[in-house]
């Protein structure tokens, strides 16, 4: 009889991937925001705040792209070469920009900019901008040439 009752108590292979299933997909669905209401970051859009934010001492020369963690979709990072358009001596440095997807007190998602950082004086030193919550702003529209 006690046999029977341990065999009844044990949770069998299938028991145990579904709580599995069930754990993670209830993690993932907490953590990761869902696509109708996650709004695309853009170059453009990265490019403008970039341009924008500090005009007198940030100027995006050239735009190299994207790293999109596979860990943290709400968090891009943006690798730009910039120059300091106030000193023309100064010669343009990579820098990378951090852009993190938060939630307004409303529920919608918004980009920021959260930090533009370069190590070109070397790994120990940390240059740039940081503690920033800029709102990521697209460029406004031009109209079409005729």
């Amino acid at each position: 009889m006690l046999a029977e009752e341990e065999k009844g108590m044990t949770w069998s292979g299938w028991h145990r991937l579904a709580a599995i299933a069930l754990l993670v997909s209830s993690f993932l669905g907490c953590a990761v925001p869902s696509s109708p209401q996650t709004p695309p970051l853009t170059a453009a859009a990265a490019r403008h705040t970039l341009d924008s934010w500090n005009p007198s001492f940030c100027k995006v020369v050239e735009f190299y792209g994207f790293y999109k963690s596979g860990e943290n979709p709400a968090n891009e990072v943006a690798y730009v070469l910039i120059t300091n358009p106030s000193d023309k001596s100064q010669k343009p440095v990579v820098f990378a920009a951090h852009f993190q997807l938060l939630t307004l007190p409303g529920g919608q998602w918004r980009w920021f900019l959260t930090s533009v950082m370069t190590h070109s004086s070397g790994l120990t030193r940390r240059q740039g901008w940081d503690n920033l919550i800029i709102p990521v702003k697209a460029p406004a529209p031009t109209p079409a040439n005729k």
